[in-house]
C-alpha cells in the first residue's frame, strides 16, 4: 500500500476510506479501498498465525468470529523448501487457495451470544507467503470475496505483517490491512457500509492487538 505517517502512540489504530490501493488478483483500479494500520507488541509470525487459524476466530474477531470451509476446498500443500517459515496442514487454517465462507456481523456484535450475522460472505485465499522485499520482512496473506460476477461486485483484502522496532524498543509487528472493491456496486458498498467498514476494519486491528497483547 502506499505509504504514511508514522502510527501515534496515542491513536494506535488508524482506519479509513482512501483512493483504490492495487490488489494481488486485480492489479490496479477499481472504486475504493477501505485501509488500517496499527502496531503490535507480537511477532509477525504470531499474527499472520491467528488471523490463518479460523477455528479460534471466536475468541477475538467482533466483526467476523467464524468460517465454514467449502467441502472441495483445496487440500494443504506439502511443506515447500521456498517458504519454510509457512506451516502446512493445521486443521482448519487458511492456505493457499482454501475456499468457504465468513460469518459477517456489520455490527461489529459477533462474539455477543445471541446476535445474529448480517450476512455470510465467500471468500478463496489468493496469496500466503512471507515477505523479504524494500528492507521489509514479515508475511502476506490476501483473500478475494466470491459471490458476485465480475463486472457487478469484486473485492481483494490484503494483510500484511512486517516487523518493526517499537518505540519500547522491543521487536514488534506493523498490521496493514485493505480491502479493494470494484465493479458496478462498489458505489453502492461505499455509500451504505462505507463508514460501517471504516468501522469494523478498525475494529478488526484492535481486536487482533487487544488479543494477542493480552497473552
Amino acid at each position: 500500500p502506499p505509504s504514511s505517517e508514522p502510527i501515534a502512540s496515542t491513536n494506535p489504530v488508524t482506519s479509513s476510506i482512501v483512493a483504490p490501493i492495487p490488489v494481488p488478483t486485480f492489479g490496479p483500479g477499481g472504486s475504493f479501498s477501505v485501509l488500517a494500520r496499527t502496531q503490535i507488541s507480537a511477532s509477525p509470525i504470531t499474527c499472520f498465525s491467528l488471523i490463518r487459524d479460523t477455528p479460534n476466530w471466536h475468541k477475538w474477531n467482533t466483526f467476523c468470529p467464524s468460517m465454514t470451509l467449502s467441502p472441495n476446498s483445496p487440500l494443504p500443500p506439502p511443506p515447500s523448501d521456498s517458504f519454510p517459515s509457512i506451516s502446512t496442514g493445521n486443521e482448519g487454517w487458511l492456505e493457499l487457495g482454501t475456499t468457504g465462507s465468513i460469518d459477517v456481523f456489520m455490527s461489529g456484535d459477533g462474539l455477543i451470544p445471541g446476535r445474529k450475522r448480517t450476512r455470510t460472505q465467500g471468500i478463496e485465499v489468493t496469496v500466503l507467503s512471507p515477505i523479504d522485499e524494500n528492507g521489509k520482512k514479515g508475511f502476506r496473506l490476501a483473500w478475494k470475496g466470491t459471490g458476485f460476477s465480475h463486472w457487478q461486485l469484486h473485492s481483494e483484502r490484503v494483510m500484511e505483517f512486517i516487523e518493526i522496532d517499537l518505540a519500547n524498543g522491543e521487536l514488534g509487528t506493523e498490521f496493514t490491512c485493505w480491502e479493494t472493491f470494484a465493479g458496478v456496486l462498489a458505489l453502492v458498498v461505499k455509500a451504505t457500509y462505507g463508514n460501517t467498514l471504516v468501522e469494523r476494519f478498525g475494529d478488526y486491528q484492535r481486536d487482533v492487538k487487544a488479543y494477542l497483547e493480552s497473552q
